[in-house]
């Protein structure tokens, strides 16, 4: 009688695995690898089993798990910051971000987002615009751009706001002083 109930109760596990498991497109060597492990003991000599009840056995588990709970509702195993911050250094990188002139005001050319952005493409820009790096104002007929003579650029407004305010220019990226009249106009095609 108890050995009656032991095997009813293998057959109602096999049923459950029949109508459960094997319709779902899993490997069968792989499903029929797992069912005999309901006849093991974690304890077990058995080698090939032995493996499957071992520590790093869940690691693998945890894994699958998340794989499958991301499929299964729909999500993506990038999380959303990193996705946004991605989308967003795509609009902006550049080829400058990956060469030897790159700017420290730039989110792209620094360290980390130089690294996460690696991976995208650059960003199709069919109209340039100068920005003046002092005032971020755009540079054009209203603004002109101006090159001081260490062949920094900047906009005509900073520079004329910077040598009313402090009566000399400092180019903010070398701090060497010059007046305004050494500055040259800049003509863009």
């Amino acid at each position: 009688s108890s050995q009656s109930s032991g095997s009813s109760g293998i057959n109602a596990e096999y049923g459950y695995a029949q109508k459960h498991l094997i319709d779902t497109g899993e490997d069968p060597e792989r499903l029929q690898e797992t069912m005999v492990l309901l006849a093991f003991k974690p304890d077990t000599e058995c080698e090939k089993y032995k493996k499957m009840f071992s520590d790093d056995r869940w690691e693998e588990l945890v894994l699958e798990f998340r794989r499958t709970n991301f499929e299964l509702h729909h999500l993506h195993s990038d999380s959303l910051l990193s996705t946004l911050l991605q989308s967003g250094l795509s609009v902006i990188k550049t080829h400058q971000c990956y060469s030897s002139e790159r700017s420290g005001d730039c989110p792209v050319c620094n360290e980390p987002l130089n690294t996460l952005a690696s991976s995208l493409p650059f960003s199709h820009c069919t109209q340039s615009r100068l920005i003046c790096r002092i005032s971020g104002e755009v540079m054009n007929e209203h603004n002109h751009p101006l090159m001081l003579p260490n062949g920094h650029v900047y906009g005509e407004r900073a520079l004329t706001e910077m040598m009313e305010r402090e009566g000399v220019i400092v180019c903010p990226g070398t701090e060497e002083v010059f007046w305004l009249d050494q500055c040259k106009k800049v003509y863009v095609m």
